[in-house]
């Protein structure tokens, strides 16, 4: 099996990321958006994103990682299970434990008492009132608890709400997903109908959604449930894997369909799937969200991986190494995107109230007052999308890499240690 660089996914995975920002920042904290219903929804699809991440990630892992022994149904792992999952928990650790120390004393700071977190329970985001639950604030049993599942990163299978950096329960789960790829990957390696798999998977993934649609939409632990509980959204990472099995086996086939001319359907049929999911938060709205959140725009997904599979631009050009930096910062970006816009709201609340300062008659003690009555500028969005690239490139490359690179290095160091000291006990005696 030869390792391809797939460019594609790369600006795939930053594209991804950078609609999530979207998603969480520009249609939240600007209220002439919902003045334009149809920009608003289709800014309100951003599970597209994670959703897509995730198969986009089970593909690429299983592309890295599995290689065939002797023939093409037979594969192994190209590393040990604790060598992979060292090298997995490095990536997503130093991220996930950053962004919730810059995010802590936001949120504390954010709530009406100084020192609280704030949480809100929801159930459906596409009913009337978006979130349905009663905020309230986390009494010190709850505040440790949930600072106990965040260190252990499994705040995702936390069904009532997110806490401290919401994104974050994304890592979470990619966490889960990584204990599942070495017992997962040599089976779907080796599955000889993969397309049987894949359909079975979306099925299986339908299942709690229509559960929902038919009864249960107004369960605040159904809904967290579906959201992200990664047990239930195993299957998407699981279909990206499947995706791989696919794409080896009729790799050549795939890229002739193209060639034929089928390239425009694909893309229609993509961006159709995402016009309806856009129609019914603009019209039907309700329960339909579990529906789409949870399996049916995933064959709309998986073919807009494969899409980037298959395209193959050159890989040493100048356009693709950027990419390849943004794609690798893509998870930092996911992380760090809420504390970033918190900072950047501030900032730009306590720029206009100087500037009102400056341009009336107002003593500057005022100016926390006037600041915290200004809106935010929707001309200074593109600045903040701007600071949160370069800040989450720099905190990837700068920190995370290094911070990752010291963690596999020490436990790769400890690991070798402990099979020398096994294989000294072993050793027979007297020889």
């Amino acid at each position: 099996m030869t390792r391809e660089k797939f460019v594609a996914l790369d600006w795939l995975r930053f594209a991804l990321a950078m609609y999530l920002v979207l998603f969480h920042t520009f249609k939240e904290a600007y209220a002439p958006i919902r003045e334009w219903p149809i920009v608003h929804s289709l800014l309100s699809i951003g599970f597209f994103s994670t959703s897509t991440f995730f198969v986009l990630s089970g593909f690429l892992l299983t592309h890295v990682y599995l290689r065939s022994v002797h023939h093409e149904h037979q594969f192994r792992l190209s590393t040990s299970k604790g060598m992979f999952w060292l090298k997995r928990f490095a990536s997503l650790y130093p991220i996930h434990i950053l962004a919730l120390l810059l995010a802590l004393p936001l949120m504390m700071s954010s709530s009406g008492n100084m020192g609280e977190i704030m949480v809100t329970p929801n159930t459906n985001v596409w009913g009337p009132d978006k979130l349905d639950g009663v905020e309230r604030a986390l009494d010190l049993p709850a505040l440790l608890t949930n600072l106990g599942l965040h260190l252990t990163l499994t705040h995702a299978w936390n069904p009532l709400y997110t806490a401290f950096n919401s994104p974050s329960w994304s890592l979470s789960a990619l966490m889960f997903f990584y204990l599942v790829f070495p017992f997962a990957a040599p089976m779907i390696g080796r599955h000889r109908r993969p397309i049987l798999l894949l359909a079975a998977l979306l099925s299986l993934y339908l299942i709690p959604a229509l559960i929902m649609f038919f009864g249960y939409s107004n369960s605040v632990i159904g809904h967290g449930l579906l959201h992200r509980n990664p047990l239930i959204r195993l299957p998407e990472f699981l279909a990206g894997m499947t995706l791989h099995r696919i794409w080896l086996l009729h790799r050549t086939s795939l890229r002739q369909w193209l060639e034929a001319g089928w390239l425009p359907v694909a893309l229609l049929v993509i961006a159709g799937s995402f016009a309806t999911a856009t129609w019914a938060h603009l019209t039907v709205r309700g329960p339909w969200y579990y529906l789409f959140h949870n399996g049916l725009l995933l064959p709309s997904q998986l073919m807009l991986v494969l899409l980037c599979v298959l395209y193959q631009p050159d890989s040493e050009s100048r356009l693709s190494r950027a990419g390849q930096r943004l794609g690798v910062a893509s998870l930092s970006i996911f992380a760090l995107h809420i504390p970033l816009n918190i900072i950047a709201s501030r900032a730009e609340k306590l720029l206009m109230g100087a500037i009102d300062v400056m341009t009336s008659d107002a003593p500057w003690s005022m100016l926390i007052p006037l600041a915290s009555e200004a809106s935010r500028s929707i001309w200074l969005y593109p600045v903040f999308l701007i600071v949160i690239v370069a800040a989450s490139v720099l905190f990837q490359e700068q920190l995370v890499n290094r911070m990752r690179g010291w963690i596999v290095r020490a436990g790769s160091h400890r690991r070798q240690a402990a099979l020398v000291a096994d294989d000294h006990y072993h050793e027979p005696q007297g020889s």
